[in-house]
């Protein structure tokens, strides 16, 4: 870096404080008595009104209150729509990350610092997630006591970024592949309402997907391996698929007959007998000769945001 440049850095550099906020606020205000000094900006993370509370009201009281003893601290807001999903918090936090860094290109990631202690625990997990990927500090805030004679409550959480280890091409496009893969029953009727998993695959289907034959299984159970190993996927030992009242295995494309109630399907005891009918739903059974793979929380983020790799 050019001695100019390197001038510039620190005449822009600031400090981004990220703090997810739910009922209680104490925490954002303990932080801010040990670390307001070097902070620019504090973004508030909070969910929209509810029934039995009313969350933007709890964070515009906070505001007030740290305007009385830090006027100079500017504050900004971000609303998510559930306070119980690691997903809404997590994508706040990036979209937060990429506001500022395109307001300040001389930002590092180290000048951001995520809260973890506030919200739901859920919230705080999505947090610490955001810290691992994007490769912030993350602090964690202790709860004064009774009594307490401490001085320093911000505990410094180490944070290892997810980035650091770069993964290979033929493992990214597995991920990927798991992660967008809508699964259902492979033998489903035709005409059966069934709201596709995403992120779930047999290993069949994954083979075809990857457009490799029967000879490539073991380099796909070497990546899938490794992918388990590493947190990213989650291995199943049984395939399912739908069962007749003989035990035998529903015939693919059967048609589910909706003129009946339940709706029906008709089958065959062999190629002897007269038809039969089974009452929709069907019985599910686990054929533990093949397997399936499904994606983890870790695995959907890192295939979702694939610059980290």
């Amino acid at each position: 870096m050019l001695k100019s440049e390197l001038s510039n850095y620190f005449s822009y550099k600031m400090t981004i404080l990220i703090a997810p906020i739910g009922i209680t606020t104490d925490h954002v205000k303990s932080w801010l008595r040990e670390y307001s000094r070097d902070a620019e900006v504090l973004w508030l993370i909070h969910s929209k009104k509810s029934p039995d509370y009313d969350f933007p009201k709890i964070a515009k009281d906070l505001i007030k209150d740290i305007k009385k003893s830090n006027n100079q601290l500017e504050i900004k807001l971000k609303v998510i729509d559930d306070a119980f999903s690691i997903e809404p918090t997590f994508d706040a936090i990036h979209e937060i990350i990429n506001e500022e860094e395109k307001r300040n290109e001389v930002m590092v990631r180290k000048d951001f610092l995520l809260n973890i202690t506030g919200g739901t625990n859920i919230m705080s997990s999505g947090t610490m997630i955001a810290a691992t990927f994007f490769g912030t500090a993350a602090h964690y805030v202790l709860k004064p006591q009774p009594g307490d004679k401490k001085k320093k409550y911000v505990i410094d959480i180490p944070v290892k970024p997810i980035g650091s280890a770069k993964m290979k091409e033929s493992h990214k496009k597995v991920l990927d592949i798991i992660a967008n893969h809508q699964y259902i029953v492979e033998n489903t009727p035709i005409g059966v309402d069934s709201t596709p998993m995403l992120g779930k695959i047999s290993r069949k289907d994954l083979l075809d997907e990857m457009d490799w034959n029967k000879a490539k299984s073991t380099t796909l159970n070497g990546i899938t391996t490794k992918l388990s190993a590493d947190g990213y996927i989650t291995v199943i030992p049984y395939v399912e698929y739908y069962v007749l009242p003989n035990g035998k295995k529903l015939e693919f494309n059967t048609k589910l007959d909706k003129s009946e109630n339940p709706p029906v399907i008709h089958y065959e005891e062999s190629s002897f007998s007269t038809k039969q009918k089974a009452k929709w739903p069907l019985f599910i059974e686990k054929n533990s000769r093949e397997t399936m793979f499904e994606i983890t929380t870790l695995g959907k983020f890192t295939s979702r945001n694939s610059m980290m790799f």
